[in-house]
């Protein structure tokens, strides 16, 4: 048993109660003493979403959509001596632990009230015990896409009583790249580039793409894509040819498929607004000579112009930063929507700085990941 206090620090291991009704009158005898024998943990206070849940408090009419788009950090990725001594030295190491931190993610997603929810870095038992069963029982269905190599994947929820689910059409980059015949003239390309295929073909991303139907207009019909790319600082052209494949794989679903149908594509990029990736989602088309193509020296360049038919904007903008932690911080996560389609509504404030830093970075006690939720209204056009 725990018992949770209202400070942030952690207290002594044995508490005593007394137990009296709220006016403070004894009624039915002496107060009873209540003796706890488990530890005694802080509680989170006040949460870095508690404001945010103030523009959420009910779920959007028909004819909007509330997304969100959350890397909500594996418990594979922060339970490691590494996270716990290098990356997160900061951090309570009881905030670090899955139970701690999967109940303030399920106190925080619940309160976005959202129709469509984009996570990265689920762990499998998470999401099968934990965020799937929660979100369930507040109207939301779950879908998940485990890595090939890891414990974690993606996972999409959709309100039920908004969408149905037509169809799923997920994918691993690396699997797809070699094995499916719409990206052949993208794999010839790099196919002279050997070192940088290889590092390409070795990664474990995966895309997860749902289409969805309105229940109140099955005329609506929407593509939601979810992903998370390669993280490595110097990894841009193996971004670059991730979402490469990713466009051209939801080019064939909104195009072959379901011909014209409107795009949401949520995931953490790992790029920032100034990468190749960002700017060649944002503008449809990269050039051969971007610096991304040499993001890891000269001797790995890579020389491919490359493009896409789609008009994306980004929903929420170019935040400072969508992750905060000790030795970096930047903006890495998006909403992007098909700007024919779809317009944006309103975009849900995120933690002020002083917020995110009140326990110096992130994670913390009142704050269950390392990045930070993206939350917006969208509206059809």
């Amino acid at each position: 048993e725990r018992v949770f206090t209202p400070s942030n620090e952690l207290v002594g291991l044995r508490l005593k109660l007394r137990c009296t009704p709220g006016n403070g009158q004894q009624r039915y005898g002496p107060a009873r003493e209540v003796e706890s024998s488990g530890p005694v943990e802080a509680g989170p206070g006040a949460c870095t979403f508690d404001a945010r849940h103030l523009y959420t408090r009910k779920v959007c009419g028909h004819g909007s959509v509330r997304a969100v788009s959350y890397n909500i950090l594996a418990d594979a990725y922060a339970q490691t001596e590494f996270s716990r001594t290098v990356l997160y030295p900061y951090c309570a190491p009881y905030a670090l632990e899955i139970d701690y931190r999967q109940n303030l993610l399920k106190k925080e997603l619940v309160g976005y009230s959202a129709d469509l929810i984009c996570l990265q870095e689920v762990d499998k038992s998470v999401f099968v015990d934990s965020l799937g069963p929660a979100l369930d029982a507040f109207g939301l269905e779950g879908l998940f896409k485990m890595k090939e190599k890891q414990h974690e994947g993606l996972a999409t929820f959709y309100r039920r009583d908004k969408f149905s689910l037509l169809s799923q059409h997920d994918i691993s980059f690396s699997e797809a790249l070699v094995s499916e015949p719409r990206h052949k003239e993208l794999c010839d390309q790099l196919a002279k580039y050997p070192q940088v295929q290889e590092k390409v073909l070795q990664r474990s991303s995966v895309l997860q793409v749902s289409v969805l139907q309105s229940t109140a207009d099955p005329s609506r019909k929407l593509c939601v894509a979810n992903t998370h790319l390669y993280w490595h600082p110097k990894g841009g052209k193996v971004r670059l040819i991730q979402i490469a494949v990713a466009l051209t794989h939801i080019k064939h679903v909104t195009g072959d498929l379901y011909p014209s149908i409107p795009i949401i594509f949520c995931g953490d990029f790992n790029s920032t607004p100034s990468s190749g990736t960002y700017s060649f989602i944002s503008s449809g088309v990269i050039a051969e000579d971007h610096e991304d193509w040499v993001s890891s020296g000269e001797e790995e360049r890579c020389r491919m112009s490359l493009t896409h038919p789609f008009k994306l904007l980004s929903a929420c903008g170019e935040p400072a930063y969508t992750n905060y932690v000790g030795g970096f911080h930047g903006c890495l996560d998006y909403i992007f929507i098909d700007k024919n389609a779809l317009e944006v509504e309103q975009v849900i404030p995120l933690p002020s700085h002083e917020e995110v830093t009140t326990h110096q970075a992130l994670p913390s006690v009142s704050h269950p990941s390392d990045h930070i939720a993206l939350v917006c209204d969208l509206k059809w056009k």
